[in-house]
């Protein structure tokens, strides 16, 4: 520069270049403290993020002294690496259905109580009594036993979170310490024990598990005893619940009249153990599963067809990891394929207007969007979307056990914040599902917001019974669906 001497120049880089030293070791010394830090954090979070995260639960370790996480050295550093992620961007408090009803619950703020505690316990210079690492509690960073138990496990927060941790697997890990020291609503312990005894959530005989075929003008095969294209999982609301059990009776039909050879395993099923695992009930989840995988694998067949997406998602996700690696398929997807193959003739157009609603399991969990649809525009609907719909659609509220732990009095539920949404869309005539659950959630909370009259709740099997030809002719069984 001009009136700068070589001697001043030299010194004033010099300078220059020791700032610039000293600022950008200080900025890397600031990181941790700092919000600078989410953008190595999150870039951890997603590089290792689990694309299974919540359909696909983690097993407890054989070497696992405790069933599940209890102190906050329980976790992985995976998962604690996930904590420091957060950016608080509250994306996961918005889509929470537990949130939006009122109830104690914020998958943000579980995240957010964690990272207070880990940084609180696991960042001094010794490591606290064991005492002082406990996660369960109402102290600062701890996380209430009425937060995990508010919890749906619909994995809406873990769809919409942008730096991909994973809440459930933390929510259902903690809830097994809880299962596992009896901490729960005396009817869902109760419930558990039930399927323990019985293996199904009803507490009725294992006998009674088909006895919804009796009533049927044809047999259903039992594919213990012979070998089947089709073996049909029905799962426990479909097998118990009357108002299931009319559903069902209408899906065997179509499979007879689509001439489909399919079976099922009669009092060999069990409870799939899917609700019972996001509960934290661990152990009978794996005599479920271990029992449902000795009556398939004793069974021949080419695919496995069921109506619930819960039954659904375990089979599909988390039986392979216990040696029961099976072909499945929810019946929307099979059904479909009989329509546009002609097995299923469709003898008139409905014409009606309906609304979809995207099962967690089916939707969110597996992806499973599209046949319904397809379904519904081959059945002649006008179908108009709610504004919550598929990857973004809003849990019926009976996920994670919850349908069976009784909901606070005053509180509102799930369902009835669908049902009024569903009820703002105009001339709607039909709120279409493809979950028994689902089916049972919003029957009830169809009665309960007011809106009986106004509009109905059904089935699509119920649907696509309306619609097709009765008198058809029956293709020659023993062909593959």
């Amino acid at each position: 520069a001009a009136g700068m001497t070589r001697a001043t120049g030299g010194a004033l880089r010099q300078g220059l270049w020791w700032f610039h030293g000293v600022v950008a070791l200080l900025f890397i010394a600031l990181i941790p403290f700092t919000k600078v830090k989410h953008i190595f954090t999150s870039a951890g979070s997603l590089m290792l993020r689990d694309p299974l995260a919540a359909q696909r639960l983690p097993r407890v370790p054989q070497d696992q002294q405790r069933v599940g996480a209890q102190f906050i050295t329980d976790f992985t550093w995976r998962q604690l690496l996930s904590l420091d992620a957060c950016t608080k961007c509250g994306r996961c408090h918005e889509a929470c259905p537990a949130r939006a009803v009122g109830a104690p619950l914020s998958p943000r703020d579980v995240i957010l109580s964690l990272r207070e505690f880990a940084n609180k316990t696991l960042e001094a210079a010794e490591l606290p009594a064991e005492a002082e690492l406990d996660v369960h509690g109402k102290g600062p960073g701890q996380v209430a036993m009425e937060t995990l138990w508010a919890c749906r496990t619909c994995m809406a927060c873990v769809e919409v979170c942008p730096v991909a941790i994973e809440h459930v697997p933390i929510i259902v890990q903690m809830r097994r310490k809880l299962v596992e020291d009896g901490q729960m609503d005396p009817l869902l312990k109760k419930t558990l024990q039930t399927i323990h005894k019985t293996g199904n959530s009803f507490g009725e005989s294992r006998r009674k598990r088909a006895a919804w075929t009796k009533s049927l003008p044809f047999p259903v095969k039992d594919a213990r005893k012979e070998p089947v294209e089709v073996l049909w999982f029905v799962g426990d609301y479909a097998s118990f619940d009357p108002r299931n059990q009319k559903v069902t009776q209408a899906f065997a039909q179509l499979l007879h009249q689509a001439g489909v050879d399919y079976g099922i395993l009669y009092e060999g099923e069990s409870n799939a153990g899917n609700d019972v695992r996001r509960v934290g009930e661990e152990g009978l989840y794996e005599v479920l599963a271990g029992a449902n995988i000795q009556s398939l694998s004793a069974a021949s067949f080419k695919t496995i067809v069921t109506t619930d997406p819960h039954s659904f998602n375990t089979i599909r996700n988390e039986y392979p990891e216990f040696g029961g690696d099976y072909e499945i398929q929810h019946y929307t997807t099979l059904v479909q394929r009989l329509l546009l193959e002609g097995r299923l003739q469709i003898a008139r157009q409905l014409g009606v207007r309906v609304t979809f609603h995207d099962p967690c399991h089916l939707g969110r969990f597996n992806k499973g969007y599209e046949a319904p649809r397809e379904i519904l525009r081959l059945l002649g609907c006008e179908l108009i979307e709610m504004g919550r719909c598929r990857s973004n659609s809003f849990c019926c509220g009976a996920g994670g056990g919850r349908i069976w732990i009784p909901d606070p009095v005053g509180l509102d539920k799930p369902a009835h914040n669908r049902m009024r949404e569903a009820a703002a869309i105009p001339g709607l005539q039909v709120y279409v599902v493809s979950c028994p659950k689902d089916l049972t959630m919003f029957e009830d909370a169809l009665k309960t917001t007011g809106n009986e009259g106004k509009f109905v709740v059904k089935e699509l099997i119920e649907l696509i019974g309306e619609a097709l030809a009765r008198e058809q002719a029956v293709p020659a069984p023993g062909v593959a669906a």
